[in-house]
């Protein structure tokens, strides 16, 4: 059972900006890492909710989807790196998901086309932090997908 780490920041506002100045990551970033990726997908899930079209809804959902990928893949860099085993929390575990519906807006969408090419440099970033070229590899897989989310909100920003 994961469990979110002792020092913590107590909102997600707090989490992203504590994690966005991480350049070489701890085992406590890390866990703290697991908690935001699982709460994207719990996130984007509620976006699709208030999705104005069924193909806006289809995008935001696939990026949810790859935000658990992403929570995994960080759980698996813990174990390369620090040998111990952690998985992402369910929804209702993780102070940060939000899984309010609200209106899907430009931006909105604008806004998380910034912050998931903000998550690819962070993931490049710690890539080349970090000496586990395995765990290293994982983080690229990461970037690249934070890449492709800020595509799919971009493309779901035409379809408004």
């Amino acid at each position: 059972m994961s469990q979110l780490p002792p020092n913590a920041p107590a909102t997600t506002g707090a989490a992203f900006a504590h994690i966005n100045a991480v350049t070489a990551p701890t085992l406590d970033d890390l866990k703290l890492m697991v908690f935001l990726e699982a709460s994207g997908q719990t996130g984007y899930f509620a976006l699709a909710e208030g999705a104005p079209n069924p193909e806006v809804a289809d995008l935001l959902k696939a990026n949810g989807r790859e935000e658990m990928a992403h929570a995994l893949r960080v759980c698996k860099a813990i174990r390369l790196i620090y040998g111990e085993e952690f998985s992402p929390p369910t929804a209702d575990q993780n102070p940060y998901a939000n899984n309010k519906a609200r209106p899907v807006t430009r931006d909105l969408l604008q806004s998380l086309v910034q912050a998931e090419d903000n998550g690819c440099d962070l993931y490049h970033l710690w890539a080349g932090a970090t000496a586990n070229e395995e765990a290293a590899d994982l983080f690229r897989q990461n970037a690249r997908e934070e890449t492709r989310h800020g595509e799919r909100a971009a493309s779901a920003m035409a379809l408004l």
